[in-house]
């Protein structure tokens, strides 16, 4: 049976990770992952489009088309197929506005109104100069010292909010303002960035009063610029807080974005935290990524997963992936290419691995995705898994495996676990195992689970689950669900209920 399976997968290795309801897709490689133990394959993910589920928290990066660095007519058919339901869009005032006073809005329509009749929810990153009034674009801010550029800059924020009413909810105010590269002329200042949010958040509000606004939009977590901002008065300004965690290991800004949360409660705790913006690169010498290497496709879907999942797990509404396609010559006239997009450019648009894995992923987890109330202690799969060990998790005596990450997850299509190796993401890691317990505090766990490949598309039978009950007469009754011998990869499996997604 072995062998069978060996034979199959590399089958696999030269057809598509599955069936595709876009019919531009050419076949696709899968990366091959010998788990330990065999299980039986009973069915593969269904894949939806946007316009099949309500919602998402997932979002896919559309940047750059304020520089036209690519054509949406060329890469938006693809995300006929990519169910997530944000897409990051930055509003150019310099492609706008390239003749002094004269506003040219084809290229921006073209861009909203490719996603909204996909059922992709755009939302702006308003921000970056002119020529017209300054000496560059890209980072450029208009200052009160430039009276002129600021009156310009009103002007274009105006006209953006007027014309996209109806569309576009959410405004970004600027991009990465900590960074001297993207905060010119001078040295980044969270006092002139606040005072850029006061005097932009109410021209946009007053001219589309259901506009939320969102700020912040740091790169990686600067502690202290952010401090600032919020003493500053950001946190009377903004709906939402933007960061964009640049990072080798997704899970290493887990406790910091806690640690956000807990100080932005202490400004405004109704203010929603975004994932804004973050990616890694597919192949080698890419731009706009400082992170460790290797660099593969597969190890880049395996990073995706992982950041987008862990960002549900901290209850971010919003998670994006940055980008949808590979850049070539960013930034401008520089000759260098960015390899973080989904989907190739050059020498023709093509899927990547994570393109597909994405396809997975927002096809079983949509809708309003939150934490469960739930516990999960994890045992290395070569130890016994039995009551024993049970009560040993439950009297505290025997502590959880470390370096397991954990989601669990209440979403439209029901509740998902999700678990994963914290290890260094690689294309052929070490085949392991694991035993889950699962302490359900909203139900009794899973019905009739399912175990779901997030990079094959597979979904496989479960056979060796258990719920244990503590009936000793001396305590009340708990219930864990035990699942034994899973197969343990350095990206995330899903176990989900069988009903809902054969």
């Amino acid at each position: 049976m072995e062998n069978n399976r060996r034979n199959f997968l590399k089958t696999l290795s030269i057809l598509p990770l599955s069936a595709s309801l876009n019919p531009l897709e050419p076949d696709l490689p899968v990366p091959i992952v010998s788990p330990p133990i065999e299980l039986k394959k009973i069915g593969s993910v269904r894949m939806k489009k946007p316009t099949e589920i309500k919602s998402s928290p997932f979002g896919i990066g559309c940047e750059t088309l304020d520089r036209d660095l690519w054509k949406p007519k060329e890469v938006y058919p693809w995300i006929d197929n990519l169910p997530v339901k944000w897409g990051r869009l930055q509003t150019g005032w310099a492609r706008v506005e390239r003749q002094k006073g004269k506003y040219d809005w084809a290229w921006l329509d073209e861009s909203v109104d490719g996603l909204v009749s996909r059922g992709v929810k755009p939302f702006f990153n308003v921000g970056y100069g002119n020529t017209n009034y300054q000496e560059g674009e890209v980072g450029f801010y208009p200052s009160m010292s430039n009276p002129v550029a600021n009156d310009a800059w009103q002007k274009f924020v105006t006209a953006v909010a007027k014309r996209y009413k109806g569309k576009v909810q959410h405004y970004e105010i600027w991009n990465e303002p900590n960074l001297s590269g993207f905060w010119k002329p001078d040295k980044p200042d969270p006092k002139k960035y606040v005072q850029l949010v006061r005097e932009t958040a109410p021209l946009i509000r007053k001219n589309n009063p259901d506009a939320l606004i969102v700020g912040g939009v740091v790169s990686r977590m600067p502690i202290l610029y952010i401090q600032e901002l919020f003493k500053e008065g950001l946190g009377d300004l903004i709906d939402i807080f933007s960061f964009h965690p640049y990072t080798t290991l997704p899970e290493a800004y887990t406790e910091r974005t806690k640690g956000l949360r807990q100080l932005i409660d202490r400004y405004n705790p109704k203010i929603k935290i975004w994932q804004g913006e973050n990616g890694f690169p597919s192949d080698p010498n890419s731009t706009g990524f400082s992170g460790e290497g290797p660099w593969t496709e597969t190890i880049q879907a395996k990073v995706m997963l992982r950041r987008l999942l862990t960002d549900c797990s901290l209850n971010l509404p919003m998670t994006l992936w940055f980008l949808i396609v590979d850049l070539h010559d960013y930034p401008k006239g520089s000759g260098n290419r960015n390899y973080k997009g989904i989907l190739r450019q050059k020498p023709e648009i093509k899927p990547k691995i994570a393109y597909k894995a994405l396809q997975h992923l927002g096809s079983l987890v949509h809708g309003d995705v939150h934490t469960r109330s739930a516990i999960v202690h994890a045992l290395a799969g070569k130890e016994p898994a039995t009551e024993k060990e049970y009560q040993a998790f439950g009297n505290g005596t025997k502590k959880s495996l470390e370096g397991i990450c954990t989601a669990t997850l209440n979403t439209d299509n029901g509740p998902v676990l999700a678990y994963w190796s914290d290890q260094k993401a690689s294309d052929n890691p070490p085949a392991d195992s694991v035993h889950l317990f699962l302490w359900d505090w909203e139900a009794r766990g899973f019905a009739e689970p399912v175990l779901i490949d997030l990079l094959s598309g597979e979904i496989l039978e479960l056979s060796d689950q258990q719920k244990m009950f503590d009936d000793d007469k001396w305590r009340v009754g708990a219930e864990a669900q035990i699942f034994r011998q899973l197969p343990l990869h350095d990206y995330p499996m899903l176990i989900m209920e069988k009903s809902k997604v054969v």
